[in-house]
């Protein structure tokens, strides 16, 4: 399997996809995008769901092969899990990865949810994310008010509970609305010594694609590894 990005988020329904659609599009090609767990798909097969737009978006050919944890109910992952009376297996996602990801240079990875949500009894997205041996990792937050305090926390809990993980960088997206923050919460995560961050604005993921922002989160991503 090709190098390993991880992208996780402060929480949910903050851009992940979104962004992870404009990498997507700013690899011309080299990289493909997955999400094996997922909830509030429409049908068994994931349509209509965030793991069908990153196929979409990735030009690399996509080996069709089922995510191992999709759920219907909008709800955290553990408590699909639960549900479906199945366990989520982070051995079953580190296989599913390799036979989807094919050739590709660059396998995009999309968490569900937040660092921290819960995936099951003792385990964490951060859990499994450790399980993948990522060589990078990107937090995506929104520009708006709060995100100082929900990065900080974010960073700082990671800093003190998973030495093997570290965020490469941070996206910050532009909200549907801003506020009176948006456009400065760059600046001040960074003074809060926060890892590279960069601002994600508003448009489809193949303009955004090219600007000088998402080429420099995609050259960060392509240039480090977590150690």
């Amino acid at each position: 399997m090709g190098r390993l990005v991880v992208v996780t988020g402060t929480g949910t329904e903050i851009g992940k996809t979104h962004t992870t659609c404009a990498l997507l599009h700013a690899s011309e090609g080299r990289a493909v995008g997955l999400k094996p767990i997922e909830s509030g798909v429409v049908d068994d097969e994931g349509d209509d769901g965030r793991a069908l737009r990153l196929s979409g978006s990735s030009m690399f050919h996509v080996k069709h092969v089922r995510a191992p944890y999709l759920y219907r109910r909008p709800v955290s992952p553990h408590l699909g899990a639960r549900a479906d009376g199945r366990a989520i297996d982070p051995e079953i996602v580190a296989r599913f990865l390799v036979e989807a990801a094919g050739d590709a240079e660059l396998v995009l990875v999309e968490l569900a949810g937040g660092l921290f949500s819960p995936l099951g009894p003792g385990m964490t997205n951060a859990d499994l994310a450790v399980r993948l041996t990522p060589d990078a990792l990107v937090l995506v937050a929104p520009d708006r008010l709060g995100v100082l305090h929900d990065a900080a926390a974010v960073l700082r809990a990671l800093a003190g509970a998973r030495e093997q993980l570290k965020v490469t960088a941070v996206a910050l997206v532009a909200p549907p609305v801003p506020d009176a923050s948006t456009g400065t919460n760059a600046a001040e995560l960074a003074w809060l010594g926060a890892p590279p961050v960069f601002s994600v604005a508003r448009g489809t993921p193949r303009d955004l694609a090219v600007t000088e922002e998402l080429r420099g989160l995609y050259a960060a991503l392509c240039g480090a590894r977590v150690t």
